[in-house]
Formats: structure tokens, C-alpha cells, sequence
């Protein structure tokens, strides 16, 4: 598959094949920065909205004025996709504090944040993964639901690269992170759903889970439109094993069932009806 061709670097498209990071970037040398993941469809950037507002409430947070606004970072999005040819594809909008005048982990506000947009084709996942469900790991790493970081996609991701290579090594899809108060946060890239007296649960905030775009429109859209109960709280580990039906939420996943941590089965050990019907009727609200 063809990759792209060109990118989005402050304000400009660059050859996708010529230099474009300066080394002493904050992004590169501290993973200083934020990122948003999109999926397009048929050329519409899904949830670009909410993806944007997660963005800036993000830089806020971590103190980085961002030089474009939001208008003008969505004609970016655009103008990336239409200098790619693309329309059905995955973008990567990021965002770090920029090149300091000296080195050393104080901020410079003279700084300019460095901004860039990627596009390339998106690589569904298989049916036969769907229809199988994902095989979860408990890792042993933990996260730390008292720090800011949570509520962000913050490029500094080691530990959950750590955590995901822990799945990999026991031939799992995806792990799945506690927190240091034993508390379920959610999956390295995805959040976490139980289906639980016909209703359903996932992680709160305040335990480390990330405000995922996917999570809240499954919890500000889908449910409501179902009649489904729902609640974001702390979670116990019997919880887990004791649940349903479980599913994860992405951008790029979707709603994904899954179906076994740990080689155990999760509820019937394949994908429940409920998160069956979530998936159509996200896909249908996406199309």
C-alpha cells in the first residue's frame, strides 16, 4: 500500500519523503506534546469536533499555547487529505511544545509549538476479528490515576508501549491497565465497557481512564438512543470476570468485543448481542 505523500508542518505541506523534525524538538527529545487520532470516512473526519475540543482542552492543561485554532487546524485536516487522495483513512494530528532555546526540562515560553498532520490509508480491521473477539492480558504495569497525563493523549506513552508489548509476548490483541489504587483505568489504546444488569459500566475519570471521543459517544449518544442505563464509576476486579459481556472503544476500533483476559472467558467467551448491536449502530451513525 501506498504511503502518503505529503504532510501538514506548520501551516505548510512537506514532502512525506524529505526532513521534517528538528532533532532538538521537545516532542522528540521529552515525548513534550499532544496527539489526536481521527477516522475518516468517505473524506468526513468523524467526530472531528469533539477530537479538536479534547486537543485544546489538553494544551491547557499542559500549558502549550497552540499557534492555529481550532477552524483553522480542521481546513488543515482537509487540505492533508485532499493532497493524499485519501478518503478513507487514519490521521495523526500532533502537537508538542516546539524547539527550546536551551536544553532541560523547564518550559520556554518563547517556544513555538510545533504542529503536524499525517494521513494514510486506513487498514480495517478484519471481520473474523469481530467476530471473535479480543484476547485481553492483565499487565502488571499500573497507572497512576492522580496524575494530569491520564486525561490526555500525551506523546510520552511509554509505559502503555510497555504494557501492549506484554500482550504481544503472551499472544493477546490488547492488555489491561489498573491502577495503583486497584481500580480498573482501561486498555493501552482503547476504553473499557462491562455489560452488567443490562446496563453498562466503564471506568470514571477520577480512576485514570481517558476521556475517550468513542466513550462519550457511546455514553451521550448510543445508550440514551437504546434505552440503556449506564454509569462511569470505580471498578473492582471480580467486576471483570464477573461481567456479561466486554468491549472496548476507539476511534479506530469502533466498539470491539472481547472476549477472553488472561485465557479465561469473559462472559460466554464470544461476543455478546449487545455489543453487537452497538457496533451496528455506531457503524450506521458513521457511514
Amino acid at each position: 500500500m501506498a504511503g502518503p505523500h505529503q504532510f501538514w508542518l506548520n501551516g505548510h505541506l512537506v514532502p512525506a519523503d524529505g526532513p521534517q523534525l528538528n532533532a532538538r524538538d521537545r516532542g522528540f527529545t521529552l515525548g513534550d506534546g499532544l496527539f489526536e487520532t481521527i477516522r475518516v470516512r468517505a473524506g468526513r473526519p468523524v467526530a472531528l469536533d469533539r477530537h479538536l475540543a479534547r486537543l485544546f482542552r489538553g494544551l491547557e492543561l499542559v500549558h502549550i499555547a497552540s499557534p492555529w485554532m481550532v477552524t483553522a487546524l480542521a481546513a488543515a485536516v482537509a487540505e492533508t487529505l485532499a493532497a493524499n487522495a485519501l478518503a478513507d483513512a487514519v490521521v495523526r494530528l500532533t502537537v508538542s511544545r516546539g524547539v527550546p532555546r536551551q536544553r532541560g526540562l523547564v518550559i520556554d515560553p518563547a517556544a513555538i509549538p510545533t504542529v503536524a498532520i499525517t494521513a494514510e490509508p486506513f487498514d480495517a480491521y478484519p471481520s473474523e476479528l469481530y467476530a471473535r473477539g479480543l484476547r485481553l492480558v492483565t499487565s502488571r504495569l499500573r497507572r497512576d490515576a492522580s496524575s494530569p497525563l491520564t486525561q490526555v493523549k500525551s506523546l510520552s506513552r511509554l509505559d502503555l508501549v510497555l504494557a501492549r508489548h506484554e500482550a504481544t509476548l503472551a499472544g493477546a490483541d490488547e492488555a489491561i491497565l489498573w491502577n495503583t489504587a486497584g481500580h480498573l483505568t482501561g486498555a493501552t489504546a482503547a476504553n473499557l465497557f462491562l455489560v452488567t444488569g443490562g446496563g453498562l459500566v466503564t471506568p470514571d475519570l477520577d480512576s485514570g481512564a481517558l476521556a475517550g471521543v468513542t466513550r462519550a459517544i457511546v455514553l451521550e449518544t448510543l445508550a440514551p438512543s437504546l434505552g440503556l442505563p449506564f454509569e462511569a464509576r470505580p471498578i473492582a476486579p471480580p467486576e471483570l470476570e464477573s461481567a456479561g459481556e466486554v468491549f472496548l472503544t476507539s476511534a479506530l476500533l469502533g466498539v470491539m468485543p472481547a472476549t477472553f483476559l488472561d485465557g479465561r472467558p469473559l462472559g460466554a467467551g464470544r461476543p455478546g448481542a449487545l455489543t453487537e448491536r452497538l457496533l451496528r449502530v455506531l457503524e450506521a451513525q458513521n457511514a
